[in-house]
C-alpha cells in the first residue's frame, strides 16, 4: 500500500511539474519570439531567420519622440510609485493603529478600482478630470489616474508586512518615552522597509506598463505604451520588437527585485 501511494505521488508530482512547465512555455514563448525577432535583420517577423543584428535597437536610440515617451513613462511611474507607497503606508498604519468597525468596508472600498474594468475606469477618470477638475489631458492627469489604480496594491502589500510586526514592540517604545512619530521613524519604517520597497517597485512597474488608462488621459504627452500603440497602427515594424524586448527585461527585473524584498522576513 505504501509503495502504491509513493507511485501515485510520483506520478502526481510529474504531472504538476509538466503543467507548470507548459504554463511557463505558454506565457513566455511569445515574448521569447519577440526578443528573437528583435535581433533578426529581416524587416518582417517570419521564419527562417536572417542575420543577427542590433540595428533595430540603434534606430530606437535615434527616435526622439520615442525617447520622449520613455521619459514621460519614467516620470509618471516614479511619481506614482512614491505617492502610492506613501498613501499605502499611511492607510495600512492607520488600520493597524485604529481598530475601525468598518475595516472590511474600507478595504473593499480601496479595492474597488481593481475590480472595475480598466476601460471603464479610464473613461470615468477622463470625464472626472476634464469635467470636474478642469484638467487638460497631460502627465498630471496620468499621474492622478495611475495613483488611483496603484495605491490599493501598495496598501495591501504594506498592510501584510505590518501585520508581521508585533504590536508589543511598538508599545515598548512608547513605554520608554518615544513619541508616535519617533516610533514610526525608528521602529516601524525600518521593520517594514522590505514591504515599502516591494510596494514601490510593484507600483512603478504597474504604472510604467499600463496602457488603457494612460491612453484615455495622456493627451499630447503619451507614455511609452501609448506611443507603442500609435506606432503599431501603421503596421508592425522591427523596432517594435526591440521596444518589447527592452520593456519586458526592464519590467521583469523590477518585479524580481520586488519579489526578493517581498519575500524577506521581518525581524520583528
Amino acid at each position: 500500500m505504501t509503495i502504491l501511494n509513493k507511485e501515485r505521488k510520483g506520478w502526481g508530482d510529474r504531472v504538476l511539474k509538466f503543467y507548470i512547465f507548459m504554463a511557463f512555455v505558454f506565457l513566455f514563448l511569445p515574448i521569447a519570439i519577440i526578443i528573437v525577432f528583435s535581433l533578426n535583420s529581416g524587416r518582417y517577423p517570419s521564419f527562417p531567420l536572417q542575420d543577427f543584428t542590433v540595428k533595430w535597437y540603434k534606430e530606437l536610440m535615434l527616435d526622439s519622440r520615442l525617447l520622449g515617451s520613455v521619459k514621460n513613462s519614467l516620470i509618471v511611474a516614479a511619481t506614482v510609485s512614491f505617492i502610492s507607497t506613501v498613501l499605502g503606508f499611511m492607510g495600512a498604519y492607520a488600520l493597524r493603529s485604529y481598530k475601525l468597525k468598518a475595516e472590511n468596508f474600507f478595504l473593499g472600498f480601496m479595492a474597488a478600482p481593481l475590480t472595475v474594468p480598466t476601460l471603464l475606469l479610464g473613461l470615468a477618470l477622463l470625464i472626472f478630470l476634464n469635467s470636474f477638475l478642469s484638467l487638460q489631458n497631460s502627465l498630471l492627469s496620468v499621474i492622478i489616474s495611475h495613483t488611483v489604480f496603484c495605491a490599493p496594491f501598495a496598501l495591501f502589500i504594506i498592510r501584510a508586512r505590518l501585520r508581521n510586526v508585533r504590536i508589543s514592540m511598538e508599545e515598548a517604545a512608547w513605554d520608554l518615552g518615544a513619541g508616535r512619530w519617533q516610533t514610526v521613524k525608528e521602529l516601524i519604517l525600518p521593520l517594514c522597509a522590505p514591504g515599502l520597497i516591494a510596494a514601490a517597485l510593484l507600483t512603478f512597474t504597474l504604472s510604467f506598463d499600463e496602457f488603457i488608462i494612460a491612453w484615455f488621459v495622456s493627451g499630447f504627452q503619451p507614455t511609452l505604451p501609448v506611443k507603442i500603440w500609435t506606432m503599431m497602427r501603421g503596421g508592425i515594424k522591427p523596432t517594435i520588437n526591440a521596444i518589447g524586448a527592452i520593456v519586458f527585461i526592464f519590467s521583469m527585473s523590477i518585479l524580481l527585485i520586488g519579489e526578493y524584498f517581498l519575500g524577506k522576513k521581518t525581524n520583528g
